[in-house]
């Protein structure tokens, strides 16, 4: 197996990791983030929009990008960056941020 194949082949595997958010659920089960892992070039998109900063600004881009239903569709617009913004608790979308924007392996995370 050629090494490409090995990197493409962990990337599938790690698609449509899952955050809790219980602050965002309704009766008693917490809301549910799918997400896939980000590449290198949404890595840089990010980043650079925002000064190489990881701020309160990059973490709603990263939400925006990246945070998905169980179905693959996006949860969220560019449209909803204003109110990610200024009516959300920023703790919040910057744990899923990170949680996304971290390097991780699903089994580890399935671990905790």
């Amino acid at each position: 197996m050629k090494a490409i194949d090995r990197v493409k082949a962990h990337y599938e595997r790690n698609k449509m990791a899952v955050i809790d958010v219980p602050e965002w659920g309704a009766e008693g089960a917490p809301f549910k983030i799918f997400y896939n892992p980000m590449t290198p070039f949404e890595r840089k998109a990010v980043y650079g929009e925002n000064g190489g900063f990881f701020d309160a600004e990059c973490a709603v881009d990263v939400v925006i990008l990246k945070a998905l239903d169980e179905h693959g569709n996006r949860l969220f617009a560019e449209g909803d960056r204003h109110e990610l913004l200024t009516a959300c608790d920023g703790a919040i979308t910057g744990r899923i941020a990170m949680a996304i924007a971290l390097p991780a392996d699903k089994k580890a995370i399935e671990k905790n």
